[in-house]
């Protein structure tokens, strides 16, 4: 830990969300820290449902927010930044407008920027083509980047050329303690979990037609979340007695239903425009000692989290027979989950925000040291 006492940054983030407060705290406590969120709740990644937080132990600077042609924006920062008084400013990859607004502004003023992003695959919408090569720009530009994990360190110096001693890796991080209080049932039916959005991303077409061949009768598919397909959800489980249809759990009740699971399934795939960055929910299943199923298009599983056969089983994205295949493994083995699930519980220790604000640190001295050669 670098203890940057006296340094005065500027972190510009698009929400206050309650599984970041921790690290924003922790930020704050080693560096003088003025936090901007520039998004509200339309944003189409961000599940209405779920609250934000407020300022907390951390200084959040409120100014004006817009929205221009869709796109959430908070102009004010700008200023706030050609004002001279940051010694380095981090901003996250969202935002179509804030991003470069925060980094022009930067620029003009030469404050040390860093980026901070979870992308380990360039979107190909028409969009993400026609600003690819700006992106790899300020990919190359920044003075530091802080990634969600390996994988998306080797996709920023593969892809983009990055020099690999400027890209510092902050692996993602839940606050623990909720899950740790919950101990796993382990004497009840299979239960196979879903927790997430009920979104294309997220694989859900997949993880119907594994299930679906799973020769368990007693096994039972549980969807907790909300989004766009729940029609969709609704019309499969009239169909198939062992899916039930949860709906949205709120963060209080989630490590209960997490404890009564044999396993977690997140089955994500690759769209145009989406890849799972990360997946957080699987942090908190391993913290409540519950095994992971994961695609390889799931950040966790590529970012070193998820452990093919030691915590929990990687399977290919869109590949349901082989999903299906680990979800019996687990199903029909509740040894195999038990000791698997036990594993996983140690595994995700090493994924604190006390290490994530380490690399933040570490990432905001380096862009500040080498800004001034």
């Amino acid at each position: 830990m670098l203890r940057s006492v006296g340094r005065h940054i500027a972190f510009i983030d698009y929400f206050a969300t309650h599984y970041r407060r921790r690290l924003y705290e922790e930020l704050a406590q080693r560096m003088d820290v003025d936090f901007y969120f520039f998004a509200d709740e339309r944003e189409r990644y961000w599940n209405r449902k779920i609250p934000l937080v407020g300022s907390g132990d951390f200084r959040r600077v409120e100014l004006r927010r817009f929205r221009v042609a869709g796109q959430a924006v908070m102009p004010g920062v700008a200023i706030r930044l050609l004002s001279g008084r940051y010694d380095a400013v981090v901003k996250s990859l969202n935002g179509k407008l804030m991003l470069p607004i925060v980094y022009g502004a930067s620029g003009v003023r030469r404050v040390p920027f860093v980026l901070w992003t979870g992308m380990w695959h360039h979107p190909v919408t028409r969009f993400h083509r026609v600003t690819h090569s700006l992106t790899r720009q300020v990919y190359r530009s920044s003075g530091a980047i802080v990634a969600y994990g390996e994988h998306v360190k080797r996709f920023v110096v593969d892809e983009a050329g990055v020099e690999a001693d400027k890209v510092f890796v902050a692996g993602q991080a839940v606050e623990p303690e909720r899950f740790l209080s919950v101990q796993p049932s382990r004497n009840g039916a299979a239960q196979v979990l879903f927790v997430g959005q009920f979104e294309e991303r997220k694989g859900l077409a997949d993880l119907l037609d594994a299930f679906a061949a799973v020769p368990e009768p007693s096994a039972r598919l549980r969807l907790v979340g909300n989004g766009s397909l729940e029609h969709e959800l609704a019309r499969r489980a009239a169909q198939d007695p062992r899916l039930e249809i949860v709906g949205y759990v709120p963060q209080e009740r989630l490590p209960h239903v997490l404890s009564q699971a044999s396993c977690l399934v997140l089955p994500s795939i690759t769209t145009p425009l989406d890849r799972e960055p990360w997946g957080l929910v699987i942090n908190e299943a391993m913290h409540a000692a519950v095994p992971v199923i994961a695609t390889d298009a799931v950040g966790a599983a590529a970012g070193g989290l998820v452990q093919d056969g030691r915590n929990g089983f990687i399977v290919p994205e869109r590949d349901p027979e082989r999903l299906g295949a680990a979800i019996h493994r687990l199903v029909r083995d509740p040894e195999l989950a038990m000791r698997l699930g036990d594993q996983a519980r140690g595994d995700v220790e090493r994924f604190s925000h006390r290490a994530m604000a380490d690399a933040f640190e570490t990432a905001i001295e380096h862009a500040i040291a080498t800004s001034s050669r």
